[in-house]
């Protein structure tokens, strides 16, 4: 039984598996494929009274029965308030994903000959708690075995080691994932491993990564669809203009103009104009590269904040590792800039949307380094998932996941051991800080709450963090922590969000304002756990938090 790895995307979804016995990662060839890409749409159609169908079939569906329809359903995952609904069903984008993932998997197994259960499913790096348990819950509504969730990053890095497509050790790596439907910019330093395992090809040495996040951004809500978007208003009003008729009046010609708007994309990225059939009737335009460039250039920059934003929450990490090293001086490691950050980083393109060429040149512009690319950026998820799948077939029951979450057991979900030992390593941060209330002097001899970070942003998950703080009243008898979590950039406490509190109760009278209390927190497996002391009595309480970045 092969173990696969699937990327289950907001447009299009591909399943690979890893070839032990050649050493090479083979991507299926999809019957119901697009425009003959090892890649299947990642759209469900439901008839009436018949099963649903994905695919190419369900996208054209969309330009008779748009409203029985789904595309771009990842953009709603772990989103509890979203349903679709049809013939007085509701829909979850669960329910809606796991027909997706059933026919990669039926695909698979016609073309491997056998039946397919476990598989590890990518997820942007930017997901949090409740988006990768809907994911998860997916492929068990699919009736498979979730062996890991990956993230896309660390799959598609894989994806080149595993290729032999870039020797990559000891290296940091912005990683620009451009999906059809999110966005994620993730830094990571890279060391190349090998290891020794044993499994059904006998034994031999396998190639692996330790990958650790060293800062990472991400819009769930940013992608490839939406440059289609705003190619089609282009294009309408184009059409308005020249021929005075308005091709989205019909949401039949809406799904044929979508459609063209596709196919008009992918090939602005290799020529320079490109005449689009807008509707069924066959009003055409000409559209140029420039025009869409200038159109979409809203989106691209809302990509460059981000990495700008990411390059920026990376130089106090650059700092702390300097000195760690011991290599640099106080006054060189104070010099340590965002352009310090540029000039150690390569960057590497994923993602179907990578490969506009206004990416290249706005990355190009942006860090001073050409992007490393090799093969298709669509398929290199796919690919690092299934050698990742295949590792995780010869890993013990202990083995878990490499996004740093749970399932709905609450058992752990990071890291993978081999039967030899550990294979590839994945070391994921905290995608914001956590801290406490705290009392700070208002200037004008009063106090006010603020936040007070005790987890920086960007902090590796299962480590201990601890801060002292001051009691603020003479004999206290309990004392109240109220955790929160916030942005790493503001102290307001109105700017952040509650999660938990707890309190330490008993305390003996006599306490004096200006004791210490200390707190300690800690993320990992999905779990925040938090412990304070009184330092002066010994009387400590704990707490524990869930899933607390949902």
């Amino acid at each position: 039984m092969k173990a696969c790895g699937i990327d289950l995307g907001t447009t299009y979804s591909a399943i690979s598996w890893f070839d032990g016995e050649n050493d090479r990662v083979n991507t299926i060839e999809l019957v119901n494929n697009a425009d003959g890409l090892p890649s299947i749409r990642s759209v469900v159609y439901y008839p009436q009274n018949e099963p649903p169908v994905v695919g190419d079939t369900a996208w054209n569906a969309a330009r008779q029965h748009p409203e029985r329809v789904v595309v771009g359903i990842k953009r709603s995952m772990g989103d509890p308030n979203y349903t679709f609904a049809l013939d007085g069903t509701n829909y979850t984008p669960q329910q809606v994903s796991s027909e997706i993932l059933k026919v990669l998997v039926q695909e698979a197994e016609a073309n491997l000959g056998e039946s397919v259960s476990d598989v590890v499913i990518t997820v942007p790096a930017y997901f949090g708690d409740n988006e990768c348990a809907a994911t998860r819950e997916a492929g068990v509504l699919a009736g498979l075995n979730v062996l890991s969730l990956m993230a896309e990053p660390h799959a598609a890095a894989l994806a080149y080691v595993v290729e032999k497509a870039a020797a990559i050790d000891d290296q940091d790596l912005l990683v620009y994932d451009l999906g059809g439907g999110t966005f994620d910019i993730t830094l990571i330093h890279a060391t190349a491993l090998t290891a020794r395992v044993t499994g059904e090809d006998g034994e031999k040495e396998l190639p692996s990564l330790r990958m650790t996040t060293i800062t990472k951004e991400g819009n769930s809500g940013l992608g490839g669809l939406d440059w289609d978007k705003a190619l089609a208003d282009l294009i309408r009003e184009k059409v308005e203009e020249e021929h005075g008729v308005d091709v989205m009046a019909d949401p039949k010609d809406e799904a044929f103009l979508l459609d063209s708007c596709e196919k008009a994309k992918r090939h602005l990225s290799r020529v320079a104009s490109v005449h689009v059939v807008a509707d069924m009737a066959g009003h055409s335009v000409e559209v140029s590269r420039m025009d869409f460039e200038e159109r979409t250039e809203g989106l691209l920059f809302q990509t460059e904040c981000l990495i700008e934003q990411v390059l920026k929450d990376a130089v106090p990490l650059f700092q702390d590792r300097a000195r760690n090293e011991g290599e640099l001086s106080s006054e060189e490691i104070d010099k340590i800039d965002i352009d310090y950050v540029k000039g150690k980083v390569g960057v590497m393109l994923t993602g179907g949307s990578s490969k506009m060429p206004m990416v290249k040149n706005m990355l190009e512009r942006v860090t001073g380094k050409k992007p490393i690319q090799y093969g298709n950026p669509d398929l290199l998820v796919t690919k690092g998932a299934a050698y990742f799948a295949y590792i995780e077939s010869l890993s013990t029951p202990s083995a878990t996941d490499a996004s740093g979450q749970t399932d709905d057991d609450g058992k752990s979900t990071a890291g993978t051991t081999s039967r030899s030992g550990p294979i590839i390593q994945i070391i994921d941060t905290t995608p914001v800080s956590i801290g406490v209330e705290a009392l700070r002097s208002d200037g004008a001899g009063g106090r006010k709450s603020v936040y007070s970070e005790v987890i920086r942003k960007n902090s590796q998950y299962g480590k201990w963090f601890q801060k002292e703080f001051q009691k603020s009243e003479n004999n206290a008898t309990e004392i109240t922590i109220e955790i929160y979590k916030g942005d790493g950039e503001s102290d307001r406490l109105e700017d952040c969000t509650k999660l938990t509190d707890f309190t330490i109760t008993g305390l003996p009278p006599g306490g004096k304002e200006g004791e210490a209390i200390r707190v300690e927190l800690i993320c990992e497996n999905g779990i925040l756990r938090g412990k304070a002391l009184d330092v002066t009595s010994g009387l400590s309480a704990d707490v524990e938090c869930k899933r607390p970045f949902e």
